[in-house]
């Protein structure tokens, strides 16, 4: 018996069709830009009363609620589509109240210090003012996170000068990294 080679035209058919409303799944798919703004907006269908919306890639700057607290709302690409994943706000925030960052801050900070008088300086952390802000710098189109610290320099016979140490982070790898080294200022007055 001879093999036959012809398929049945329903198999092609059948082929034939999938195929065509495969491509055309795919070629029908909104950009990417509109697949993140959808996602955006149902976020922001749960947070209430909004003022404001910006969307600087996968992050969305959001203005929002009764008291307009500033949401950074990270997208991730998840199970096909893109989803909220995370407030980079609150990241930042736990980030710097994390005893390693604070210390590792400090650590710098010291460097810095002692660089400038050439001796060696430590900090106690309980004694030190830190501050910290979230910021979206237009220059770079990226979110920053500053950390500022308040200190009193080493006494220098019976003059006390005040300073403060500036050091910035940027969200890279999935969590908030300094860039290295800050700068010192001179406070001025008392």
């Amino acid at each position: 018996m001879a093999f036959k080679n012809n398929l049945p035209i329903p198999v092609v058919a059948l082929v034939l069709i999938v195929a065509a409303l495969a491509a055309v799944a795919i070629f029908l798919q909104p950009p990417e830009e509109d697949q993140i703004r959808q996602a955006v907006d149902r976020y922001v269908a749960t947070l209430g009363p909004v003022k404001q919306i910006e969307i600087h890639g996968t992050v969305a700057d959001i203005i929002a609620g009764d008291k307009d607290t500033l949401i950074y709302a990270e997208f991730e690409r998840r199970d096909g589509g893109w989803q909220f994943s995370r407030n980079l706000a609150d990241e930042f925030t736990r980030t710097m109240k994390d005893p390693e960052t604070q210390k590792g801050v400090l650590l710098r900070l010291g460097e810095k210090v002692s660089q400038r008088f050439q001796t060696s300086v430590a900090f106690k952390q309980e004694a030190l003012d830190f501050r910290y802000q979230i910021l979206r710098d237009r220059e770079l189109d990226k979110l920053v996170g500053k950390c500022s610290v308040n200190f009193a320099y080493p006494k220098v016979g019976d003059q006390q000068r005040r300073g403060q140490y500036l050091e910035n982070f940027e969200w890279k790898d999935g969590r908030w990294q300094s860039w290295g080294p800050g700068a010192l200022f001179d406070k001025v007055g008392p």
